[in-house]
């Protein structure tokens, strides 16, 4: 008996495929960047606002009337954003928070020296309570649409 032997070459639908998979993966990002924002809001919620002091630019000092200086509660919760790479060779999804008006994420997450009340994370716990949401998304597809 003579065995048969098919050989497909896939390999001209790797860019579907990539496609596909990076459009789940993309969709899991969505979930987990929607839950960080949930967490940030309620964090601040809950503290009555005193998450961190709002206030405008600094009024003295050498860097008064800098934008950066401001801290403002919902332009943190705002950046928080699911990212694709625009390099068509880097495959790439980000789940970011903070930019140039809002640079202290790093330091909400994971707490430093000084910081009011130590660490507050809002991004780790999302990651882990939508793990198995993500996981459904990426093996059978749908999920939120990426807001650009």
């Amino acid at each position: 008996m003579s065995k048969s032997r098919i050989n497909l070459d896939l390999s001209k639908y790797d860019s579907e495929f990539m496609s596909d998979a990076l459009d789940r993966v993309e969709s899991g990002a969505c979930v987990i960047r929607d839950k960080a924002r949930v967490n940030l809001k309620r964090s601040i919620t809950a503290a009555g606002g005193e998450y961190w002091r709002e206030h405008g630019p600094y009024k003295t000092g050498k860097n008064a009337g800098q934008a950066w200086t401001q801290r403002y509660h919902g332009e943190m919760v705002n950046t928080i954003r699911a990212t694709r790479s625009k390099n068509p060779f880097a495959h790439n999804i980000f789940v970011m928070a903070g930019q140039y008006l809002a640079w202290w994420a790093v330091q909400l997450e994971y707490g430093n020296g000084n910081w009011k009340g130590g660490p507050k994370p809002f991004m780790r716990p999302a990651l882990k309570e939508s793990m198995g949401e993500v996981i459904a998304i990426c093996e059978s597809g749908g999920g939120p649409k990426a807001v650009k």
